[in-house]
């Protein structure tokens, strides 16, 4: 039995051609994992929930991920986003700890007017690993009184823990090939802070240019 499942959350606010691609890239890179898929329009990928469409903000992405723990039944789940990509070995990667988020920090962005990348070595939760019950238990409190679903980015109950602050308790791991976060200007966050060096080609993934027409434009 595998130790950890791929939870797949989406708003499906990307274009459905570069979506399918995205999954198409995730499947053959997951291997034989299962995946929980939390979804605002109905997806064929694993088990999936499709819970309609109830707006885009940090708070429902917390909740989709929330529903996505509660349905797992491995001991760890492994992030993945609808805007990116994941080399094979980014599913290979066990936690040695259960009560901590690892966090990958071979990353990369590719922003929405451009055809090359920046690093990313700080890490972000659409390339993190962590113990189920872990992320639950942080969740559970996180929702406790809180509406279903909110379109505003905080919209928690007074002295809860703000968006910012989940995970809480951080350790960085490094995979050998990167993990890509492609904007295209339709998804939740135009812009994610990194590094600000032009790199054209990373290992794995090639050519920026050549990567961003074929995934991109299709």
């Amino acid at each position: 039995m595998s130790e950890s499942t791929v939870i797949y959350y989406s708003s499906n606010r990307e274009d459905w051609g570069f979506e399918k691609r995205i999954i198409k890239l995730l499947l053959n890179s997951c291997g034989d994992l299962p995946i929980v898929s939390v979804t605002h329009k109905p997806v064929n990928l694993g088990k999936n929930i499709c819970v309609g469409d109830v707006g885009t903000s940090g708070f429902n992405m917390f909740r989709q991920v929330h529903i996505a723990c509660q349905e797992a039944k491995t001991r760890f789940v492994i992030s993945a986003e609808a805007d990116c990509l994941y080399p094979p070995d980014y599913f290979t990667f066990i936690p040695e700890k259960d009560d901590v988020f690892y966090r990958n920090s071979n990353l990369y962005l590719m922003g929405n007017k451009r055809d090359y990348f920046f690093r990313k070595p700080e890490g972000s939760t659409f390339s993190q690993v962590v113990n189920r019950e872990h992320y639950l238990s942080i969740l559970d409190k996180l929702f406790t009184g809180a509406p279903d679903w909110s379109a505003e980015e905080k919209n928690f109950p007074k002295g809860r823990w703000k968006i910012q602050d989940v995970p809480d308790k951080q350790e960085m791991y490094f995979t050998e090939n990167p993990c890509v976060s492609l904007k295209t200007g339709q998804g939740m966050r135009h812009y994610s802070p990194s590094e600000r060096v032009r790199i054209d080609d990373i290992p794995y993934w090639g050519n920026g240019k050549k990567l961003k027409r074929r995934l991109v434009y299709g």
